[in-house]
């Protein structure tokens, strides 16, 4: 999901208005692009860090602005610790974007499981990115496969590989020694001891 942020109107600019809004848990920022006119705000630094936490670029404004954007810039401080300003350009809603989404596995599958691969690229709405795919394995037996096709995708989301390629793939698991099989085992390996022992003598 695009970050949540809620703008309020920044009608007063300049250092000492910046430095305010700072001490008050804000960041300045400023909405641009699609030939519309500039528009001042001010974001919660909570949401702000949220974002880059999350490595979101793409945000839902409320409020003072109810408009889709971008982050194109962060300015930080000299530390490189807090952000001091967010500049965002405008974009479409149902904008879509090329992205990798991870692969994830859910379930209990009836033998020992290999995962192929843990990413693809996708088609996904810039608003609406999701945290990943999830296979289920719990229907796989010895010899089954999962393919990219058999997945379910999200809304609106659209694989750009191949659906014929294979996420993970079942194979038989390999049955517990018995105490009967380890102690022949211990004997085999006791009787060879001895015949090198005597050889050398």
């Amino acid at each position: 999901m695009a970050e949540l942020f809620q703008a309020e109107a920044r009608e007063l600019t300049g250092s000492a208005n910046t430095r305010r809004l700072r001490r008050a848990g804000m960041v300045p920022a400023i909405l641009y692009g699609q030939g519309k006119d500039v528009v001042h705000l001010s974001i919660p630094e909570s949401q702000v860090n949220s974002a880059v936490r999350n490595n979101q670029p793409y945000i839902q404004l409320e409020g003072a602005s109810t408009e889709s954007a971008q982050i194109q810039e962060l300015q930080w401080d000299a530390l490189g610790s807090t952000v001091l300003h967010v500049d965002l350009t405008r974009m479409d809603a149902n904008a879509m974007i090329e992205v990798d989404l991870t692969i994830s596995l859910t379930g209990d599958a009836g033998a020992s499981i290999n995962q192929v691969i843990r990413t693809t690229t996708a088609v996904v709405p810039a608003m609406n990115i999701p945290n990943g795919l999830v296979a289920d394995i719990s229907s796989l037996n010895d010899g089954d496969s999962i393919s990219l096709g058999d997945i379910e995708l999200p809304e609106k989301v659209s694989l750009l590989s191949d659906p014929s390629t294979v996420v993970v793939t079942c194979g038989a698991v390999a049955a517990p020694e018995t105490p009967a099989e380890e102690a022949t085992v211990a004997d085999d390996a006791g009787s060879n001891e001895t015949e090198e022992s005597g050889g050398d003598e």
